[in-house]
């Protein structure tokens, strides 16, 4: 069965390049009069449910580029110009302008739909963020601009609408100048949760004010754009572009009171200018770049200690980030130890980075002579042996003699510094330069022995590698204080390229032993939840919640933790608590993927999907963000859509993203998704052998992690008692951690079908440390019993990856 899937997977692979697929949504062109033939400005093009869209230039030209966006069935293209016939096209017919330049020909209307002119707008809708980030804003220069706007205005019908990501409240009042009335509205208002501007609706509105940063973590506008949008902000640090392009699109203003007077505000308005040209105040920013020895590091995480913001090196390893004189910058990439500095001055500072791996230290250069092409595995990874100095040597196959019987045959006298004493099995082995007593321990194809590992063959040896104390330990622990060999075989137990677990030539020694405590999730959860769950009553653990919130404001970790916590005790405390977490890491991709995966566990699919949508909007370059986002089109029962996605991402038809270390569990997915809903999605575009009558995997797992750097071990016990690992360390898995960070994917997939019945154990260990982060990482294991089938069943668990873990048992269960 599995055989089967694994070529229905490659199938479909090489039939999405075969068609003609669209990426995702990007066209562009030039907006004509269909009489004149002359280019039109200021045309109005936009997706229904993709948010404000954009608008022609002078020379009726637009671009319009979205590609975190999908079309679904209800998707419709609008483009609409102020005397012109509107043209709306739908689903299909929107594909066929895809990665095109068209010309599009507009009609006039004999009966041109006129905005109103501003003395003219008596019914005013205004929106009020009442979101927690909204708390920072300038609300003395807002109440200014409201009072003067009415002033001109004269005698108004107002409906006030509070919102965060509901709407809080909505009345209506008559206004006369007076704004008395609409104060008393957000009188002893808390400002809390998070931002979605999906909900808002103009109605019958002349006008709407938006009093907002512009950062709607949990669905974009996508109202009327015939009703003109007055978008304001007091805070320098809110996102103007999105503002400005709000305003632009509906034709109406956007007033950024951080940098204009009242005064010039409202006449801005009163005047019908759409946005001012005046360059946005930007907050102080400081430039840096990171590099190593080598050159610029791409990629590398920099955050302000304190603040839950990450920004990127660029190509050259250049950064901007919005420090002050005495920020505390914080910097990680994978292999390196992180560093924090101090922001002295303006200067670019330039941040050098050090490997993990020591060994790099002892890299030996010599002129230009030619370098070699044979490579020692360190322990970290292979490397160069031009690359590697004398604390790490390696022998291959190579260099085995074909009488070889035991380890010692081929140990003895081929490393400088190891010792071996005896002969046969009773040899003894030291390597000397530590400070430790300890012996030597053995890795054999990623387990560790302390005792001679005899049942190795010599002749099925690949390689062998030392490390001396130092390096050892920081790889394994002081268990490993007295150095470690690294034996790689050429033929033992792991998990298939496709996910699967095989079973090839078994190497003797692979027998599971162990006694493995369960998972305490109790016995984990950090100091502040036990201090709530020593109060009585949930309304009172919620208060001291509160009270606990105020000293950690940038704890991603305490809001997820606290959320984890009331879940099973109280959803709605919960639901309020993840869009706390949510919306003080509104701009952290990973503290959002983990905010996604409590919405997940608890059943909130919509939440979920919307987050996704952000994460994608956010990391576009990451194929990670499209592959959970088309998951959450399913889950959210957006078929169509998903469909759309996992057909572009399986043919590489999103520009610049690669998804080819995600092409088993996006082929499983897909399968599951035409399996599952075939009669919700269009079948005619996907070949006829997927159209399956059946399709179903006993059991699928997925392991999900927050941070791709996060280094630990799962292993996989089968019911005749025979261990399994995958490895996810920069040790041991290094290519596949390096292809993580380069196309930015963290998903692992483990199939088990027609494979041995009775009891599987499932274990994870935890091998990082805990340095600092902007939240620790997170796991999301999901289990699937039946997959792809109406009897399908579910479970999710979302943990905390700390050092207390140790080693434990995740999961059990009978196949």
């Amino acid at each position: 069965m599995k055989k089967k899937y694994s070529i229905l997977i490659f199938g479909l692979i090489a039939m999405v390049f075969l068609q003609t697929l669209m990426a995702q949504t990007v066209f562009r062109g030039k907006i004509l009069d269909e009489e004149t033939k002359a280019p039109i400005g200021d045309v109005k093009i936009g997706i229904t449910d993709q948010g404000v869209g954009v608008v022609t230039s002078a020379n009726g030209l637009f671009n319009y580029r979205k590609y975190h966006q999908t079309v679904g069935n209800a998707s419709r293209l609008r483009i609409s110009a102020a005397g012109y016939e509107t043209i709306e096209l739908r689903g299909e017919n929107i594909r066929g302008l895809f990665n095109k330049s068209s010309k599009i020909y507009l009609t006039k209307t004999s009966d041109p739909q006129v905005s109103k002119a501003f003395a003219d707008q008596k019914n005013i809708k205004i929106f009020w963020d009442a979101s927690l980030s909204s708390d920072r804003r300038d609300f003395k220069k807002e109440w200014g601009f409201i009072e003067a706007y009415f002033e001109e205005l004269g005698e108004v019908n107002v409906t006030f609408v509070v919102f965060n990501e509901e709407i809080l409240s909505t009345r209506r009042h008559t206004i006369n100048k007076d704004i008395s009335t609409l104060k008393k509205e957000v009188e002893g208002l808390v400002y809390e949760g998070t931002t979605s501007y999906d909900i808002l609706t103009t109605g019958n509105t002349d006008a709407a004010l938006l009093f907002s940063d512009g950062e709607a973590v949990l669905g974009q506008w996508e109202g009327d754009r015939d009703i003109p949008f007055y978008a304001i902000s007091s805070q320098s640090r809110a996102n103007h572009t999105y503002l400005r392009s709000l305003a632009r699109f509906t034709s109406g203003s956007y007033v950024n009171l951080s940098e204009a007077s009242i005064a010039e505000s409202v006449d801005q308005i009163k005047r019908g200018i759409l946005f001012k040209d005046k360059n946005v105040a930007i907050a102080s920013t400081f430039n840096g770049i990171v590099k190593t020895t080598i050159g610029p590091i791409q990629g590398a995480s920099i955050t302000i200690k304190g603040d839950l913001e990450e920004f990127l090196s660029k190509s050259d390893g250049s950064f901007t980030v919005p420090a002050e004189v005495g920020d505390v910058l914080q910097i990680r990439y994978l292999g390196m130890h992180p560093k924090e500095m101090l922001v002295e001055n303006k200067e670019t500072l330039l941040v050098e980075m050090t490997p993990i791996d020591e060994l790099l230290k002892e890299v030996v250069i010599t002129g230009k002579r030619a370098k070699s092409k044979e490579t020692s595995d360190t322990g970290f990874g292979e490397r160069s042996k031009d690359q590697v100095g004398v604390s790490v040597n390696t022998i291959t196959s190579a260099d085995i003699r074909p009488n070889a019987q035991y380890l010692a045959d081929i140990i003895r006298g081929r490393f400088a510094g190891v010792q071996v004493s005896g002969f046969g099995s009773e040899a003894v082995f030291t390597i000397r330069g530590g400070n430790s007593p300890k012996p030597a321990v053995w890795i054999i194809d990623g387990s560790l022995y302390e005792q001679t590992p005899n049942f190795v063959d010599p002749q099925n040896v690949a390689s062998i590698s030392i490390l001396k104390s130092i390096q050892a330990s920081a790889r394994y622990g002081s268990i490993a204080s007295g150095g470690a060999f690294i034996v790689k075989t050429k033929a033992f137990v792991t998990v298939g390229d496709d996910g699967e677990i095989v079973d090839t030539a078994l190497v003797t020694g692979n027998d599971y032993t162990e006694q493995v405590a369960q998972l305490n999730l109790e016995a984990l959860k950090p100091n502040y939840v036990k201090q709530i769950q020593g109060i009585e009553g949930v309304d009172e653990q919620f208060t001291m919640y509160q009270n606990l919130s105020k000293a950690n404001t940038t704890n991603a970790a305490f809001f997820i933790d606290m959320a984890l916590y009331f879940q099973p005790l109280d959803r709605e405390k919960a639901a309020t608590i993840r869009s706390r977490l949510v919306e003080v890491a509104q701009k952290n991709p990973k503290v959002l993927r983990v905010a996604a995966y409590l919405y997940e566990s608890a059943g909130e699919y919509d939440n979920a999907l919307k987050l996704y949508e952000r994460i994608t909007s956010i990391a576009p370059r990451e194929a990670q963000s499209y592959r959970d986002l088309a998951k959450a089109y399913e889950e959210a029962g957006v078929y169509d859509k998903a469909l759309e996605l996992y057909i572009n991402m399986l043919g590489e038809q999103i520009l610049g993203v690669d998804f080819s270390g995600l092409d088993k569990p996006l082929g499983h997915e897909l399968l599951h998704l035409v399996s599952l809903h075939k009669d919700k999605i269009n079948t005619e575009r996907l070949p006829e052998d997927w159209l399956l009558t059946s399709y179903s995997l006993d059991l699928r797992m997925v392991l999900e992690w927050s941070d791709r750097e996060a280094p630990f071990e799962f292993q996989f016990v089968n019911p005749n008692k025979k261990y399994f690992k995958w490895n996810h360390t920069l040790f041991d898995n290094k290519e596949r951690l390096e292809a993580e960070v380069k196309s930015g994917f963290q998903t692992e997939e483990f199939v088990i079908d027609d494979a041995p019945h009775g009891l599987w154990i499932v274990n994870i260990e935890y091998l990082g440390e805990e340095t600092f982060t902007t939240v620790p990482p997170y796991l999301k294991y999901t289990i699937y019993r039946d997959y792809g089938t109406s009897r399908e069943r579910k479970d999710v668990k979302v943990i905390k990856l700390t050092s207390d873990i140790g080693k434990a048992q995740l999961d059990e269960f009978l196949l």
